[in-house]
C-alpha cells in the first residue's frame, strides 16, 4: 500500500485502520473464549467438590393442598430399610395428578407393569440398572427416567448400599397396581 507522498506505509502503521480494528476484535474475541472455558475449567473443578460438600438434597413435593419439603439424609434416618426389607417405599406427599415417593432398594425388584400408572424415577444414591421391556438402562446418581403405564420393568442394585430414588406416579399412587410379569 502507498500512502498519499508515495512511501511504502504499513497497514499497522495507520491510524486506526480497519486491518488493525479487524485484528483487535480477532483478539479481544479470543480473550473472551479463553475466559469462558477457564471458567468452565475451574467449574468442573470445583462444582464436584462444592456438591460433595453441600448437605443433603431437599426434596420438595405437594402434600394435599399444603406444599411440602423434606431433606432426604432426615427422610431415610427416620424410615430406614430394615436388614430383612429388599423394598422400602415412604410416601411423601400426593396432588391431584401426581405422588410422590422415596423408594429404597437392597437388591432387585421383582418384574411387574404399572396398568395404570405412568411413573419417573430419579436416582438419588447409588448406581444399576434398570430392565425396561427389552432394554437394559444404567442409572446413576442424577440419572432420570421415564417408565410408561404398561411397560414391564424391574431395577437392579448393583452398588454395595440400597439405591434410593425419588418416584413420581401419576395418577397418584396408592400401592395397588402393581401387576407381576415373569422375566423376560
Amino acid at each position: 500500500m502507498k500512502a498519499e507522498s508515495g512511501k511504502k506505509t504499513s497497514l499497522l502503521n495507520l491510524p486506526f485502520s480497519s486491518f488493525r480494528f479487524h485484528h483487535w476484535r480477532v483478539a479481544r474475541r479470543r480473550w473472551q473464549i479463553a475466559e469462558v472455558f477457564s471458567a468452565l475449567h475451574v467449574g468442573v473443578l470445583v462444582v464436584p467438590f462444592l456438591v460433595g460438600c453441600a448437605s443433603s438434597p431437599r426434596v420438595f413435593f405437594q402434600y394435599g393442598t399444603q406444599f411440602g419439603q423434606a431433606e432426604l439424609a432426615q427422610v431415610l434416618a427416620e424410615n430406614p430399610l430394615g436388614a430383612s426389607e429388599n423394598i422400602k417405599i415412604i410416601n411423601l406427599g400426593y396432588g391431584q395428578t401426581i405422588s410422590y415417593h422415596i423408594v429404597q432398594v437392597r437388591d432387585r425388584e421383582a418384574p411387574h407393569i404399572h396398568q395404570a400408572h405412568d411413573s419417573v424415577v430419579v436416582m438419588m444414591k447409588g448406581r444399576g440398572y434398570l430392565m425396561l421391556e427389552d432394554r437394559r438402562i444404567d442409572l446413576k446418581v442424577g440419572d432420570i427416567i421415564d417408565i410408561p403405564r404398561g411397560a414391564a420393568h424391574y431395577y437392579v442394585n448393583t452398588a454395595s448400599e440400597p439405591t434410593v430414588a425419588f418416584v413420581f406416579f401419576s395418577p397418584p399412587f396408592d400401592g395397588k397396581d402393581n401387576v407381576p410379569v415373569t422375566a423376560r
